[in-house]
């Protein structure tokens, strides 16, 4: 079966045997647990003593049964969000993996609470592989260059080039910059 918050495919193997580990808590603590995973992946990391204190009450053992609800809690919502998975989807989807009516509310009210800034977050790190913290640039007239300092996850690399180089580089960062804009700037269909 095809799951909307798995990106119309099927739902992993050990997503669905932790759907009873998560049904085995009670309904509020699986939407205090789903909330302290959220704010973990928005500012890393998870909160793990407030989410042990969440099993210390309940029948289940605190080591094994966390990390496993957590990463189970941790995919389900950043897949739905990722996927962009409308919460009554997410609601009725998790039903029928098994979980409580009750249950699967408490996880929509979390998506729907927290979806916004998920996907802010998302945004900031994709496509992003080493951000640039800083550029300098210095004009070498001795040798007819231009070095360019660079700043890369705080480490330094420095680039020489020739001007012509330089003048090429910067017209296809010109077109980059003309190609984003045309993609952010909405479509009118006639």
């Amino acid at each position: 079966m095809k799951f909307r918050f798995c990106g119309e495919a099927d739902c992993p193997d050990w997503v669905l045997a932790e759907i009873y580990t998560l049904s085995r808590l009670s309904s509020v603590k699986l939407k205090v647990l789903a909330q302290i995973v959220v704010q973990g992946t928005i500012k890393p990391p998870v909160d793990t003593t407030k989410a042990e204190k969440l099993f210390t009450e309940s029948k289940l053992d605190p080591d094994i049964d966390l990390k496993t609800c957590v990463a189970c809690l941790s995919f389900i919502i950043t897949s739905a969000v990722r996927f962009n998975c409308n919460s009554s989807t997410l609601h009725s989807e998790l039903q029928q993996l098994g979980l409580p009516r009750e249950h699967s509310t408490s996880v929509k009210r979390v998506v729907d609470d927290y979806c916004e800034e998920l996907t802010s977050h998302y945004r900031k790190q994709s496509l992003r592989v080493n951000p640039l913290e800083k550029v300098s640039t210095e004009i070498d007239q001795s040798v007819n260059c231009v070095l360019l300092d660079l700043t890369i996850n705080g480490q330094n690399e420095k680039v020489t080039m020739i001007p012509h180089t330089v003048n090429v580089l910067l017209e296809n960062l010109k077109q980059v910059r003309e190609k984003m804009v045309e993609l952010n700037e909405p479509m009118v269909y006639l």
